[in-house]
């Protein structure tokens, strides 16, 4: 869709982007169809697109396969049904709810071979990536656009001003990569900052903690302060001493004054196992 449409739709329904939802629809028809085809969709295939908005992107992607739309505002989903009449319930279902409060596997239980391709809302993106991660246990790959800012720390690398929690949390299960950048002039109205759209892809896993969920936190906890090295990030938020710390970190062959940005995945892992055996002897 392009601007004088995305225009006429809004007009004829006395629509206007909505702040408070994060609206800038995409305006960039070449744009929308690197999207697509970056997504490699099959007749088999199921998308997941969340905040479809005006439906820019919807009406490429069931002309592919099956589209399960979630869009939290009411005049869109409005615009969504009117638009879409005899395609929905065959090529596209609408759930009108809150992504980020609906069961997932209720909702999908009957798809398969899901895939999401969305343009995520800015001011809620790393919520429903996470979101994502953890619910959708199915999921082989996402095409997502997201705030580069944000697409730069899924991708980050180790000992990298980018990388933190996020990236490993990301990167845990899954390769990232950004495929290209979308500038500011691709949407109406247009959002203060770039964009960029990025594959995130799951891979078979060799390496578990030995808790998972203890994994997570840990994950989280050690990235808290960067200025504080990995050691007293440690002991702010575990009830361990210093000495303990230094143990393990010298036993495992890690430097006393080394800092979380500089550990990868796998020495994560490790290093969550250790406390989590300490923790719970």
């Amino acid at each position: 869709m392009d601007l004088s449409k995305v225009k006429k739709i809004l007009q004829d329904n006395n629509l206007y982007a909505k702040k408070q939802y994060g609206q800038n629809f995409l305006i960039d028809k070449n744009i929308l169809n690197k999207i697509v085809d970056a997504s490699n969709l099959s007749n088999d295939s199921t998308v997941v697109e969340i905040g479809p908005g005006l439906g820019s992107l919807t009406e490429l992607l069931i002309d592919k396969c099956k589209v399960v739309c979630y869009e939290i505002d009411d005049d869109m989903v409005k615009v969504l049904n009117n638009r879409f009449s005899d395609r929905i319930n065959k090529d596209l279902y609408i759930y009108h709810k809150d992504f980020l409060k609906a069961n997932l596997e209720k909702d999908l239980e009957e798809y398969s071979n899901l895939k999401v391709v969305a343009n995520l809302p800015y001011y809620i993106t790393t919520p429903i990536l996470l979101k994502i991660l953890e619910e959708m246990n199915d999921l082989d790959e996402m095409i997502v656009m997201m705030q580069k800012e944000v697409a730069l720390r899924i991708c980050g690398k180790p000992s990298t001003k980018d990388y933190n929690a996020l990236s490993v949390l990301v990167q845990y299960k899954h390769h990232a990569s950004i495929l290209f950048d979308v500038p500011k002039g691709c949407f109406y109205p247009e959002p203060d900052v770039t964009s960029s759209i990025v594959k995130i892809k799951r891979f078979n896993q060799d390496v578990f903690p030995v808790n998972e969920e203890f994994f997570y936190s840990f994950n989280r906890n050690i990235f808290k302060q960067r200025r504080k090295t990995f050691a007293n990030n440690v002991k702010s938020s575990y009830p361990v001493s210093k000495e303990a710390v230094e143990s393990i970190l010298t036993n495992l062959g890690y430097s006393v004054t080394v800092r979380s940005e500089a550990l990868d995945i796998y020495d994560i892992i490790k290093l969550s196992d250790a406390f989590y055996h300490l923790l719970n002897k």
